[in-house]
């Protein structure tokens, strides 16, 4: 029995109701459905996950598209972020992530939409559906549910919303049919064993998986707002002043002090938050009277500032998994009916 305050309890009364509302008019895509979800809210590297996972399905011959809610962008209704050469919209249009997503994957339809079903039709091409932030979008089927726990943090001190950052008990992790551990010093594999915790929170065994997974975040190279890629070593023994607007900007400060870089300021605002152009003259400010030698964001971040920002470089970060992660999950789609 979870233990719940007053406010913990009326958001799980209503999140239970929204759910049983959502499931008896869930729609089923015509092709194989993976989603990729979390528990809690904000910075366990879904994002990453969910481009890895369309690369990797690329891979195998398939066609990939990724149905995502677009959180704060300002069209309604289900539209495409991209067909598949790149983003068609602004990032304050579409929100930040697929508009990422969007130059991170040529020939991946990225599609937005409250309503991943109504999405979903949309596609032109595709035969395989990602489903991006997804363990509690009840609206539509899917055949697998990867579920990513953030390594640093799983729990976020283990309380429900709105007091915690819990969207339902970690019980819930029973639907799952792939647990995640994300942000790992390097890729590995368990085997689940009876009494299995993580920061001393039991956790039930995956529904379809005999092991737990364990995911490294890894930085692959610094890039320009003009597509110019520079090395990992380009900030090593620099002047760095970094800026983020995500959910885990420790991990952010963590990874850049880890390639040697010399942060002499990071400024931090709310996770989605999109830049002005009165936040760009603090950036810039802030940056001279830190005598910084390279200005950093990330590319979630680098999608939403203002023209008036040149010279900004974004780290771009990769989800790397062991290779049996991969081959195990599309064993699973097969069988399911890819």
């Amino acid at each position: 029995m979870v233990t719940m305050n007053p406010l913990q309890y009326m958001y799980y009364s209503a999140f239970k109701w929204k759910k049983q509302r959502a499931l008896k008019k869930r729609g089923r895509l015509p092709h194989m459905v993976i989603s990729v979800g979390n528990l809690t809210v904000g910075g366990t590297g879904k994002t990453p996950a969910a481009i890895a996972l369309a690369k990797e399905a690329q891979r195998r011959g398939l066609r990939p598209v990724i149905l995502t809610r677009g959180y704060r962008g300002t069209l309604k209704g289900p539209c495409f972020v991209s067909r598949g050469n790149g983003p068609i919209v602004t990032a304050a249009e579409g929100g930040d992530e697929p508009v990422l997503m969007a130059n991170r994957l040529p020939g991946v339809e990225i599609i937005k939409g409250a309503d991943r079903y109504e999405a979903g039709l949309l596609s032109e091409q595709g035969d395989f559906f990602i489903l991006d932030d997804g363990f509690q979008h009840w609206g539509l089927h899917r055949a697998v549910d990867i579920v990513l726990i953030d390594a640093i943090n799983p729990f976020g001190g283990g309380g429900l919303l709105p007091t915690g950052r819990l969207r339902e008990p970690v019980d819930a992790l029973k639907r799952a049919d792939f647990i995640v551990k994300t942000k790992m010093a390097r890729p590995s594999k368990e085997l689940y064993t009876s009494g299995y915790s993580i920061n001393g929170v039991a956790i039930p065994p995956p529904a379809s998986s005999k092991f737990i997974y364990g995911a490294a975040h890894m930085p692959s190279c610094l890039a320009s707002r003009d597509g110019v890629t520079y090395p990992l070593s380009h900030i090593a023994g620099k002047r760095v002043f970094a800026f983020c607007a995500i959910g885990n900007p420790a991990g952010f400060h963590q990874t850049l002090s880890s390639l040697g870089a010399d942060i002499v300021h990071m400024a931090q605002f709310r996770d989605h938050h999109y830049y002005t152009e009165a936040d760009a003259g603090k950036i810039l400010r802030g940056a001279e009277g830190h005598r910084a030698e390279v200005i950093l964001t990330t590319e979630k971040d680098m999608a939403k500032l203002p023209d008036t920002m040149p010279g900004v470089v974004a780290l771009c970060i990769d989800f790397a998994a062991a290779a049996d992660f991969y081959g195990e999950l599309f064993s699973l789609a097969i069988y399911r009916g890819l």
